[in-house]
């Protein structure tokens, strides 16, 4: 004997179980959501790591730098392309950096600019150390970056 189900009670019915349906499916979906984002601090020390290996890495162009005054080694080659992958990474680095103002950048990318253009001049090795020294310096400072 089959029974008579009215066809508002299996809409309602119906409306429910999608409803429930759902709430278990949002439920599920945020819960895997927030295991998976990545929390703020993670991003952070992503950056702060980040900065300073681009501080090591404009610290580290001395050396370069020395070689090309001693004749060794070629100026752009060595020291203008690294500065210029230094200053494209920087600029990666910081969009990631929503803390920076933009004042901030300008300077960041100012000392980064000051050191190529030392370079270029071929100043004496003391003052394109200071120069890259200043500017890992503000790199490491500016990004919150701990300096090793």
């Amino acid at each position: 004997m089959a029974l008579y189900v009215s066809a508002g009670r299996r809409f309602r019915r119906t409306v429910v179980i999608a409803v429930v349906a759902s709430l278990i499916a949002l439920v599920v979906g945020w819960a895997i959501g927030r295991q998976q984002a990545p929390a703020i601090t993670d991003r952070v020390a992503a950056v702060q790591h980040q900065a300073e290996q681009e501080a090591t890495g404009l610290e580290r162009l001395g050396i370069e730098y020395e070689q090309v005054l001693g004749g060794t080694d070629d100026l752009d080659d060595s020291v203008v392309q690294p500065l210029d992958a230094v200053r494209e990474d920087l600029q990666a680095t910081m969009n990631r950096a929503p803390w920076l103002t933009g004042a901030e950048r300008a300077a960041l990318l100012d000392a980064v600019s000051q050191v190529r253009q030392a370079a270029i001049d071929e100043v004496p090795l003391e003052e394109f150390t200071a120069a890259t020294v200043a500017a890992a310096a503000l790199v490491r400072q500016e990004l919150g970056a701990e300096s090793t």
